[in-house]
């Protein structure tokens, strides 16, 4: 799939400044919101390309991770950079939130976190307790869920990418998971710093700021640590909040 232009999308300069994305969306969203134009499928998809570029420019960190993308992906050791690849980064956080409500009465938990939060995949993690890392944490060692991945990584590596921090042969990067990803279990897709998208169990349970540890996919044979970011959504419709709320009663939260 071909990355998405996010600053054609909502007709602005790469140059743009903060206030002028801002805006831009504005325009865009109240033109295609989906109250002013319902049963219409191609406005639907504007609002949501729209509001996808904006919550990626109007937020200067992943702007600026995008803008890096961008470059590196054209042009780059690695080659092209797909939206694929892109999205990858992110935890694959958007798409899952967009899903199509429909309630047709009871629920399992499961069900709630899966439409809240675009949960789990069902996929079964299978991991045991590493020695501690270099932040200080207990890592823990992931199985692949594709074979072909599952080999030691020993050609050399570029020295240099802007996605990973490195530590000797050792690879850090940061991955958004969402609620449902953290409680029920996971697959991800995560791009190495020798350019292979690899797939990744996210056990069921994981805590925010966990580290996961990739054996051989970092530099020259190195380790690759993936620390989970929880990403919270935002801005709930009442439909989400009613479910968000019958799945604490039955998890016996507070709130």
């Amino acid at each position: 799939m071909q990355q998405k232009d996010y600053y054609n999308i909502l007709g602005v300069a790469e140059s743009a400044s903060q206030d002028e994305i801002k805006s831009a969306y504005r325009k865009l969203a109240k033109q295609y919101h989906p109250d002013k134009t319902s049963g219409d499928a191609a406005a639907e998809q504007k609002f949501k390309d729209v509001s996808e570029a904006y919550e990626i420019l109007g937020n200067p960190e992943k702007r600026k991770k995008y803008d890096e993308l961008r470059k590196y992906g054209n042009g780059g050791a690695q080659g092209s950079m797909s939206y694929e690849d892109f999205m990858s980064q992110f935890g694959n956080e958007f798409g899952r939130e967009q899903t199509n409500w429909g309630y047709t009465g009871g629920f399992s938990v499961n069900d709630i976190f899966d439409n809240l939060f675009g949960g789990g995949d069902g996929f079964h993690a299978h991991t045991r307790q590493s020695a501690r890392n270099p932040f200080g944490q207990q890592g823990t060692r992931v199985r692949w869920t594709k074979a072909d991945t599952a080999q030691r990584s020993t050609e050399p590596q570029p020295t240099s990418d802007p996605f990973f921090k490195r530590k000797g042969n050792d690879a850090y990067v940061d991955i958004p998971i969402n609620i449902a990803q953290a409680a029920l279990g996971s697959k991800v897709r995560v791009r190495t710093p020798g350019g292979k998208r690899v797939q990744v169990q996210i056990p069921a349970g994981t805590q925010p700021d966990a580290l996961l540890r990739v054996p051989g996919m970092g530099y020259n044979g190195g380790n690759l640590y993936i620390r989970t970011r929880l990403s919270i959504p935002k801005n709930l419709t009442e439909e989400q909040k009613a479910k968000l709320k019958e799945a604490a009663e039955a998890l016996g939260l507070k709130w």
